[in-house]
This record gives C-alpha cells, sequence and structure tokens, in this order.
C-alpha cells in the first residue's frame, strides 16, 4: 500500500496563459480509490500524468510514502498508467501485450506466461491469449490494459477515463471488475473521470477541480449533503437556490422563514439549496420550514416523478422555481395546476456562499 501526497501540484505549458493544474494539494489514502473529477479541460488527465512521471510538473511535489518521487523515472515509479485508448501494441497478441512489462525486466518465459495466464484469469479473458487487439471487443480491450497494468505489481494505479468508451451493460461490468481487482490487490487507486456516478460508485474519496483548481475534497455523500459553493452543488444536480439572509439558525427568504441549525456560515448573504428527492409535497400539510407553491409541470420517470412548483412567499416577489422528486406513484397524486404545500426538512438543508 502507498499513500500519494500531491503537494502544491502546478502545470503550465509553454504558451499557456494559465496554469493547467494550480496549486493542487491532495493526501490520497493507501489502498484506498480516489477519483479526480471534473469537466474536460480541468487539468485531472494532467495531474494523473504528473503523478504517473509523463508529464514534468512546473512546481510543487509528489510524495509516495513520504518521499519525493519527482527525480524517479517513470519507469521506476512503481505507478502504472492505463490510458483512456488503450494503447494496446496492435502488432502483438493479448498474452504478449500483457507479458510485455515483465518481458522488458527480463522475467523468465515460464515464469509470464504463469502470470499472463493468472491476469486473463484475474480479468475473465481466458482463451483469448493468441487474438489481437482488433479482435477484441472495446471492453475486451479495457481488460486487457487492465491486466497489462497489473501484472508488474504497481504501488499505485492510474486509471484515464476507464469507462468512456464502454456501453452501459459494459461500464457496470467494468466497475464491479475495477472494484473487485482493487479490492484484492488493496491498490492505491487514482482514476479520471468527468462522470460524477462513475465517481461515486467507484471512489472512497473525490477530489473536484475546476479550471485546475482544487474545489472540494471528501466522500462522495458531502458533494450531495455538504457542498462547498453553488457551481459544486449544480455539478452534482443541485437545481434549488434560494436566496437568503442568515441570522443565527434562521434563514429569511422570499418564500419565508426556514431554519437551519446546523448552518455552516456566518450570519449575512447566503442560497439556500436543498435537493429536489429531500422535499417532502403534500397537499394539506402545515408547519415550519415550509411553503406553498402550483404545480408547473409534471414528468413521469418510471421509478420516479419529478415536478416543478412555482412556490410564493407573503412578499410581493415573484414565485421561486423549485424541483421536487418523488416516488413514482406521485405523477398519480399532484396534478399540473395543483396548489401543494413544500416541506423543507431543516435536517436536510445547507447553505452555500451567495455568489458575487
Amino acid at each position: 500500500m502507498t499513500q500519494v501526497d500531491l503537494q502544491r501540484l502546478t502545470k503550465i505549458y509553454p504558451g499557456g496563459e494559465n496554469p493547467a493544474v494550480h496549486h493542487l494539494s491532495l493526501t490520497i489514502p493507501d489502498g484506498r480509490v480516489t477519483a479526480l473529477l471534473g469537466p474536460s479541460g480541468c487539468g485531472k488527465t494532467t495531474a494523473l500524468k504528473m503523478v504517473a512521471g509523463l508529464i514534468k510538473p512546473s512546481a510543487g511535489d509528489i510524495l509516495f510514502d513520504g518521499i519525493s518521487v519527482l527525480g524517479v523515472p517513470t519507469e521506476k515509479r512503481e505507478a502504472v498508467m492505463a490510458f483512456q485508448n488503450h494503447l494496446l501494441f496492435p502488432h502483438m497478441s493479448v498474452s504478449e501485450n500483457i507479458g510485455f512489462g515483465l518481458k522488458m525486466r527480463g522475467v523468465d518465459r515460464t515464469a509470464v506466461r504463469q502470470r499472463v495466464a493468472d491476469m486473463l484469469a484475474l480479468v475473465r479473458l481466458p482463451g483469448l491469449e493468441a487474438r489481437r487487439p482488433y479482435q477484441l471487443s472495446g471492453g475486451q480491450q479495457q481488460r486487457v490494459a487492465l491486466a497489462r497494468a497489473l501484472i508488474v505489481e504497481p504501488k499505485v494505479l492510474l486509471l484515464d477515463e476507464p469507462l468512456s468508451n464502454l456501453d452501459a451493460h459494459l461500464r457496470s461490468e467494468m466497475r464491479e471488475l475495477i472494484l473487485d481487482v482493487q479490492q484484492r490487490f488493496n491498490l492505491t487507486t487514482i482514476f479520471v473521470t468527468h462522470d460524477q456516478e462513475e465517481a461515486v460508485v467507484l471512489a472512497d474519496q473525490i477530489a473536484l477541480l475546476f479550471e485546475g483548481q482544487l474545489q472540494q475534497y471528501g466522500p462522495p455523500q458531502a458533494f450531495y449533503d455538504r457542498p462547498l459553493s453553488e457551481r459544486v452543488a449544480r455539478f452534482f444536480g443541485g437545481v434549488n437556490f434560494i436566496p437568503g439572509h442568515k441570522r443565527g439558525e434562521d434563514i429569511q427568504t422570499p418564500l419565508g422563514l426556514f431554519q437551519c441549525p446546523s448552518a455552516p456560515l456566518l450570519d449575512g448573504a447566503v442560497l439556500l439549496t436543498i435537493r429536489p428527492e429531500n422535499i417532502q409535497l403534500d397537499s394539506h400539510a402545515s408547519g415550519a420550514n415550509g411553503a406553498y407553491g402550483r404545480i408547473k409541470s409534471s414528468v413521469y420517470m418510471g421509478t420516479h416523478a419529478r415536478f416543478k412548483i412555482l412556490a410564493e412567499g407573503n412578499s410581493p416577489q415573484p414565485p421561486v422555481a423549485i424541483e421536487v422528486v418523488t416516488g413514482a406513484a406521485g405523477v398519480n397524486q399532484f396534478a399540473v395546476g395543483q396548489r401543494v404545500r413544500l416541506h423543507l426538512p431543516s435536517e436536510k438543508i445547507w447553505l452555500v456562499p451567495a455568489e458575487r
């Protein structure tokens, strides 16, 4: 197991005005899975390549178990990267591709054959050792690339968009395989993705990057329940944002007064946010932390129903659009045009700074 520490890691490409990665500091626990998540161009792949030694940082440091690896060449760093486009050798068979790393290290042929057979069984590709890459599906090629990375027994496994080229069914299978392999070898694993669902399913910790800078780092649940900013919340599907003014546990909003005992911010201007699935919808309810509104639209989603509601307060201000998700039966309980009451449980409300 290996702990990876990134210390103010920075990369400025020649001719670039802004850093691709800027002062990125992370402690990646040993034996855990960490996702570098963000939109295209946010610097996540650049960061991964710096850990692998494929790109030299402009500033900062990379430590494996407290020891800097900046001076360690890629082939000796023991951080192996599996790329998004596989990069398999087209003229080599599956077994030759998988065993290539051991061959370069001078390992005995018999030992290489045995290790290749073990890897083929591990990634569930027995009997395909003689095929060439062009004879494999995309999912099979991804498994070969994973086996080629694992056969050299790396300290750190680096995966660049491991599921992006696969259809939904294969993505599910590959997720299970990656988690199985990671847990079996107890490997410190870092992977890059732009897909929030993929990050949540696979990762123990998520590092969210925008424009090369770290926005939030922590367990997946925190990004849904405790986002640090409106932008983070929106990236994870947040749609409900109500401007307000915090004073103690009270938040005064256009919809009325709400209470949030766990409010983490200082008094002043804030945005109240709550996930659509956490709002309770009823036509007769009453009590604190509520507002009335009229259903503008409803969409049946199979397993659930999504409503858009124009919520009104006591002030003459325009209605506030609120989205609510209920169980599938909600589409039969509530109709477009119906007046309903929204209840926002205080423990589900979260506050983020008001964007300037």
